[in-house]
């Protein structure tokens, strides 16, 4: 069976800001790999969770899947199709969502929840429901009344703006949605609810997702595989509860480790990440991991990893995994 998306050894670089001193002697600006040869695969109705460190590329990672940034390399299909031109791009324009980072700010203020619920079909040019009919329905499919509709972003509370972000991305009815960092400044008991109601969705309407995300406890609750991005590059894959059970990559493993537990008897046995994450523009030698690795050899410092097959849908990129 066809996967619902597939990202095979897709690349994002991006050209330094240049300097005078560059302008007049003609030097060529300096290239920034932000993401590096990275490969995925989601089926439908399935959630994946990206997680890293801030700059690991999550958020660039699915900008590019639509279009939002350009590759440097590789390839993307979207139920087998190609996705590369602006033409290809424009044929999943309902099929592809984006929740952003900030509901508030990627929301207009000169809108009232009601227009901007009923925008994406306007735009689109898509027949059927009367906009008041629209917006009456998409409000109930995220919990909140027709009310709503009257308002405006800044009259929302963050959980209020987060519905109304999940509702404006179902509004074309789209069969897989990207979420950069769903739960950002909300409250833990918020973040509940927001979780809760993306798995609802799911079940209800066969939502594939693929989640962006610092907070491990969120993929934790609804993703079914992961994916550990380091510096723009793919350390670990897997199903989720087997990452969680026994992490084979040391990032992975420190990541999961720094979570806070509700339990006091329980002592971490923590494998320390040590220094601040490098420059992109000065990657590490060998594996890139290994400045801050508590368990490097000395073959981590000259020779790079290749992701390799660890059994039960796994891959790691380590020399000597846990």
């Amino acid at each position: 069976m066809t996967a619902l998306l597939e990202v095979e050894g897709l690349s994002v670089s991006f050209r330094r800001p240049g300097r005078v001193a560059d302008l007049l002697t003609g030097a060529r600006r300096q290239t920034i790999d932000i993401l590096i040869g990275v490969s995925l695969h989601l089926d439908a109705g399935e959630t994946l969770g990206l997680v890293g460190e801030s700059g690991s590329g999550k958020t660039t990672l699915i900008r590019s899947l639509i279009g939002l940034a350009p590759r440097s390399g590789g390839n993307v299909r979207y139920r087998g199709k190609p996705l590369a031109t602006a033409t290809e791009f424009a044929a999943i324009r309902t099929n592809i969502a984006m929740m952003f980072q900030d509901p508030v700010a990627s929301l207009s203020p000169r809108l009232t929840v009601g227009a901007l619920l009923a925008e994406p079909g306007r735009i689109h040019g898509l027949a059927g429901e009367r906009p008041p009919a629209v917006v009456d329905r998409l409000l109930g499919l995220v919990g909140l009344s027709p009310t709503f509709a009257s308002r405006y972003p800044h009259e929302l509370s963050g959980g209020q703006a987060r519905r109304i972000g999940v509702a404006r991305a179902l509004a074309l009815d789209p069969a897989l949605i990207l979420a950069d960092e769903p739960t950002a400044g909300l409250d833990v008991s918020v973040q509940g609810d927001i979780l809760n109601l993306l798995r609802r969705l799911q079940r209800e309407r066969g939502l594939a997702f693929v989640i962006v995300t610092h907070n491990l406890a969120v993929v934790r609750h609804v993703a079914h595989r992961l994916a550990v991005l380091y510096l723009g590059r793919i350390v670990e894959t897997g199903p989720t509860k087997a990452i969680f059970a026994a992490p084979r990559h040391p990032y992975t493993h420190s990541l999961i480790e720094a979570e806070p537990k509700p339990d006091p008897r329980r002592r971490r046995q923590q494998l320390a990440i040590t220094g601040e994450v490098p420059s992109l523009l000065r990657r590490p030698s060998g594996c890139e991991f290994h400045t801050r690795c508590a368990i490097a050899r000395e073959r981590c410092r000259g020779e790079a990893p290749a992701l390799i097959d660890a059994g039960g849908g796994r891959s790691v990129r380590c020399h000597f995994p846990l």
